[in-house]
């Protein structure tokens, strides 16, 4: 009778469900040159470590923290924004925005 009471207050007898890893970014379609290079280079280097991860927010030119949650890969780099909103403005012209980086 206890053991009936417990399933029944706990609402089910199944293990409860697991959540997918959400998938990485797709690496956004950009032609690097050279110029872009040394951006991504300038941003990559800002965090003091070069590991080809940015974590201060390219899109805020470097001053704020990034997020992981926020991440846009160009060729090979992941690059951290500050929230979606600086995302989805910074991928609008990603080339652009990474050579004002370095300008």
């Amino acid at each position: 009778m206890i053991v009936f009471a417990l399933i029944f207050a706990c609402g089910s007898t199944s293990p409860p469900a697991v959540e997918p890893k959400p998938e990485p970014p797709p690496a956004a379609a950009v032609e690097v040159g050279p110029e872009l290079m040394e951006a991504l280079k300038t941003a990559d280097a800002a965090d003091g470590v070069e590991d080809k991860v940015a974590t201060k927010c390219s899109g805020c030119a470097l001053a704020m923290d990034g997020d992981a949650a926020h991440a846009v890969d160009v060729d090979g780099y992941s690059l951290h924004l500050c929230s979606s909103m600086c995302k989805e403005n910074f991928t609008k012209d990603i080339p652009d925005n990474l050579k004002q980086l370095v300008n």
